[in-house]
């Protein structure tokens, strides 16, 4: 095992690379190619990529070594429909107080941050780290989203301004039509994803 001053740093520069995107779905993740990458050894890339298959974010397949995993329609429904059933649990019976401030940067950082704090509400510690592993997972296909819709500021806005209300019932219903909406378009955004469409 690879000292944690190692590997922590590597584990996260591999990590946020998956999230970017900066590989495609099926892309061989060759620990001596990321190595000499991030200028480290061997042994700490193995053994993040050990630790993010454990998180989902790479596959290993036993002769082929580690992989970008790819995601088909049903998986992705799947996803979109446990963040959801996640979202529900926390605002079921949530502190009544605000979100935080309103995060700057990418949709993708935006939505998933305001996830999150509706987890945070909840004071639940392991459905807060279920929404957090569910945004790196989901990241790759917000980052798709633009082209797939052309309202996501107002929605944004939207389940922002429901957020502060008193009521969960305005939030509750944001949140299942913002999920039932994706699910709906799975098969574009595999279409989006697959290095081949490109």
């Amino acid at each position: 095992m690879s000292p944690s001053q190692v590997l922590e740093p590597t584990y996260h520069a591999i990590k946020q690379r998956l999230i970017d995107g900066a590989w495609p779905w099926g892309y061989q993740l060759e620990a001596t190619k990321i190595a000499t990458l991030l200028k480290t050894s061997v042994t700490p890339v193995r053994d993040s990529l050990h630790r993010l298959v454990g998180e989902h974010l790479v596959a290993f397949f036993p002769g082929r070594g580690f992989q970008v995993p790819q995601v088909n329609e049903i998986e992705l429904r799947d996803l979109f429909r446990l963040n959801l059933i996640l979202l529900r649990a926390a605002i079921a019976d949530r502190p009544q107080r605000s979100p935080g401030g309103v995060t700057e940067g990418t949709y993708p950082d935006q939505i998933s941050d305001l996830f999150l704090q509706l987890a945070s509400r909840s004071r639940n510690g392991a459905l807060v780290a279920a929404v957090t592993s569910l945004n790196e997972r989901l990241h790759q296909f917000r980052r798709c989203e633009p082209v797939l819709f052309a309202d996501l500021n107002s929605e944004l806005g939207g389940l922002r301004a429901a957020a502060e209300k008193p009521s969960n019932s305005l939030l509750r219903s944001q949140i299942i039509q913002y999920h039932h909406r994706r699910s709906a378009e799975a098969a574009a955004y595999i279409r989006l994803m697959t290095p081949d469409s490109v």
